[in-house]
């Protein structure tokens, strides 16, 4: 009986293990091309909303093992770009922004000299 217990115990918990999703919607290479921004969109299941994320990582590198520098949901119309030497611009209509890094470095690219810039830009 026991057995049986933590076996049905076993297989409502990893029914309940939702896993998450991500599409990525763009990327863009800076204009020295050793970064790359990657603006993804996780989706986590029914019982929560669509977490937009932005990356910054260096070649070779996935955004598995990054930080985003940027965390939203309710967002309209997110884009990056990169407008200027080491300068990120992330632009948006609305959002409800949880997390937001106004730089980026790594010990990856020029051992922390290369310091980009991160911006953001509301529209209207």
């Amino acid at each position: 009986m026991r057995v049986l217990f933590l076996l049905l115990l076993s297989i409502l918990l990893s029914a309940c293990t939702e896993l998450c999703s991500d599409e990525v919607i763009s990327q863009a290479v800076d204009l020295e091309k050793k970064t790359a921004a990657i603006h993804l969109v996780r989706n986590c299941g029914a019982t929560t909303g669509y977490a937009h994320q932005i990356y910054i990582v260096a070649p070779g590198t996935t955004y598995d093992d990054a930080t985003p520098i940027f965390v939203a949901d309710k967002v309209d119309n997110l884009a990056i770009t990169w407008s200027g030497k080491r300068t990120l611009e992330i632009s948006y209509d609305s959002a409800r922004i949880f997390n937001f890094t106004n730089f980026w470095q790594s010990s990856e690219v020029d051992n922390f000299q290369y310091v980009i810039k991160v911006s953001l830009r509301e529209g209207s």
